[in-house]
């Protein structure tokens, strides 16, 4: 079996002269003009040349990339059985073979299996000549621990020792560079994060013990100005492959290594051995100067397109009056719309919550409880599609900004998160919720057992102040 990465979460599998491409994702950027891989894939490994299927993991822009995914006309599409995706990708113009949990017959003495994880995530396991290739992608590193420990079981029941395991290891959300608070160490709190995941990958390989680990599917890079910033220290930290190094040792019996686009590995012999190295900011703007002024480039937004989002927003903000009557205080936030001198105003007074346009809204503008700023596309997109918020809240398309740290503890932000998407008649748990029984028995059995996952998305715990570091 030869494996050759291209880049993100992207394999080329090749055994008995069958080929399986996984998650393609080059030919453009992701979640609108946000994410752009990088260190750049190695496409020269399937330029050209017949692929036999794709593999799509899951539905996030990432991986699931239509304008990458046209280039392999041809290919037969490996998904998760029942998915939402198979009747996109069938749209597409694609033949889907839906996969179930046991093993498929991919033809040449091939076998997958895909096997769904959390959170609509799968990974996928391919099996030829005696050796198995274990693509974890997203689906492990951000789950809850139950969840791991059910697969590392399952796996190692099915596999015993997988050959090579290929595991993420992104953070895959807005949080927590998107937001600004007044003190806060922004390189420091980004690579604190990034850290967390690091462990968890460096758990995840320790556990199922394969031949060879390898760190994938966290090849991003963002260029607009304002996150720019942290491509250094989310790259540069400490990398998985040393994580692991201090978990479980380098004397083990899995080798791990930490893979740059075109590394080859064939048969558990390294034919191409390219590893990672420091981003440098430089070499990026270099790689991707024109796309750098074109994301950084802001067109004029008239007030009639902001009065339409006002209304889409108000309208989403009435169907769901009673859950947000229900936020227990008042606030007054805005939203601030890229190239518009129009706002948008959120306001809750009592219990009535309104939305406003915000004429002449610049800097300096009185003391909101948070202020976002985010596109007039992205928003609508938010606004209008089942799964348009992920271009804000996966993909990092808008920026909350708190006037006071004590802000962060109101809780506002998480209602402007709620208002952004199509309400569906889910009403989001608040902080400030108060527990019933049943909550305090479930707790009291949770301190029981043990300390349990952090709340991998409280603000207070996962920023880090200038001077001193928070611990996690």
């Amino acid at each position: 079996m030869r494996i050759t990465f291209i880049g993100h979460a992207s394999l080329l599998i090749e055994a008995n002269g069958l080929s399986i491409v996984s998650d393609p994702w080059w030919n453009g950027p992701c979640f609108g003009a946000q994410w752009w891989p990088y260190p750049m894939p190695h496409v020269e490994a399937v330029r050209d040349r017949r692929v036999d299927y794709v593999y799509v993991s899951h539905g996030h822009h990432d991986h699931f990339h239509p304008p990458t995914l046209r280039l392999f006309r041809g290919a037969k599409v490996l998904v998760a059985a029942d998915t939402e995706l198979a009747q996109g990708i069938r749209g597409l113009g694609f033949e889907v073979i839906e996969c179930g949990d046991a093993e498929t017959d991919l033809g040449s003495g091939v076998r997958g299996r895909i096997m769904e994880t959390y959170a609509d995530d799968t990974l996928m396991a391919v099996s030829a000549g005696g050796e198995t290739c274990l693509n974890v992608n997203d689906s492990l590193h951000a789950a809850p621990e139950v969840i791991q420990q059910k697969f590392f079981r399952l796996i190692r029941q099915l596999y015993k020792r997988p050959d090579y395991v290929f595991c993420g290891y992104g953070t895959a959300s807005h949080f927590p560079n998107c937001y600004v608070l007044p003190g806060k160490d922004r390189a420091a709190t980004a690579a604190m994060r990034q850290a967390y995941f690091n462990r968890a990958w460096a758990r995840i390989i320790r556990e199922l013990e394969p031949r060879f680990g390898f760190p994938f599917a966290a090849d991003v890079a963002f260029l607009d100005d304002e996150l720019f910033w942290c491509n250094e220290p989310v790259h540069n930290a400490e990398r998985p492959t040393e994580a692991f190094a201090k978990l479980a040792g380098t004397t083990g019996p899995t080798r791990v290594v930490d893979i740059a686009p075109g590394f080859t590995v064939d048969g558990g012999q390294i034919l191409r051995h390219e590893v990672r190295g420091r981003l440098e900011a430089d070499e990026l703007r270099r790689a991707y100067g024109k796309a750098i002024r074109r994301v950084n480039r802001e067109g004029s937004i008239d007030a009639q397109t902001v009065w339409e989002l006002v209304d889409t927003m108000g309208a989403n903000a009435a169907k769901g009056a009673e859950y947000f009557a229900g936020y227990p205080g008042d606030y007054r936030c805005l939203i601030r719309i890229k190239g518009a001198s129009t706002g948008i105003e959120v306001a809750k007074v009592g219990p009535r919550v309104t939305v406003t346009a915000a004429e002449g809204v610049a800097p300096g503008t009185p003391p909101y409880d948070v202020i976002y700023r985010t596109r007039a596309s992205y928003l609508r997109q938010s606004l209008v599609t089942p799964y348009g918020h992920e271009v804000l809240f996966v993909g990092s398309g808008g920026i909350f900004e708190f006037p006071s740290v004590t802000s962060v503890g109101s809780g506002v932000h998480r209602e402007i998160m709620t208002m952004v998407k199509p309400w569906t008649g889910s009403r989001p748990r608040r902080a400030s919720d108060k527990p019933g029984g049943l909550s305090t028995v479930k707790r009291a059995v949770k301190r029981l057992l043990g300390p349990s996952r952090p709340d991998l998305y409280d603000l207070q715990t996962w920023t880090v102040f200038q001077g001193r570091m928070t611990k996690v």
